[in-house]
């Protein structure tokens, strides 16, 4: 399944991959941070800066953003860091990745992981950097799945413990 970069053609797919979050209850999608005030078009042109280390504001880091594309629906969401902050350390790592809720459980994170490894590679990044909630059992299959191990666990008040995995990207 390829990824692909966010595209002026896909103003809807985009619509209804965050309109399935909001319906599911989840405001937050790991893997996308364009604002959702932004027109479509801005949403292109800055997430396509953000790869090329454009725009970047306080604390954040050149990323390059995928999606998982099949039969013109975007069904997943990947964000390569392309280095890490002190913060990213902690939580967020080098590759966040989110699966629309209405198409969980099918192997898209899998699909997702892997190519965000991919893009490590390319990178440079030997040894990616993958965090998630230690309440997520996907997740954790999926890093495992890759070669991952998780290596600390933290607390964090009032939010579900943070896992830490080192995942080899070749």
């Amino acid at each position: 399944m390829p990824l692909v970069a966010l595209g002026l053609h896909h103003e809807q797919a985009l619509r209804a991959f965050e309109a399935d979050f909001d319906a599911a209850g989840e405001a937050h999608m790991p893997g996308w941070f364009a604002d959702l005030a932004w027109s479509h078009a801005r949403r292109v042109e800055v997430v396509s800066g953000w790869e090329r280390g454009e725009g970047l504001e306080g604390g954040q880091v050149a990323c390059t953003t995928r999606f998982l594309e099949v039969e013109g629906e975007l069904t997943g969401v990947v964000n390569v860091r392309h280095e890490l902050t002190a913060c990213l350390r902690f939580v967020g790592g080098h590759v966040g990745y989110a699966v629309r809720p209405s198409a969980r459980r099918r192997g898209h994170g899998t699909a997702l992981l892997r190519g965000g490894l991919d893009v490590c590679a390319r990178l440079g990044i030997e040894r990616a950097l993958v965090t998630c909630d230690a309440t997520n059992d996907g997740s954790i299959a999926v890093i495992r799945r890759h070669g991952g191990r998780a290596f600390e666990r933290e607390a964090r008040a009032g939010k579900p413990d943070v896992l830490r995995f080192w995942v080899p990207t070749q």
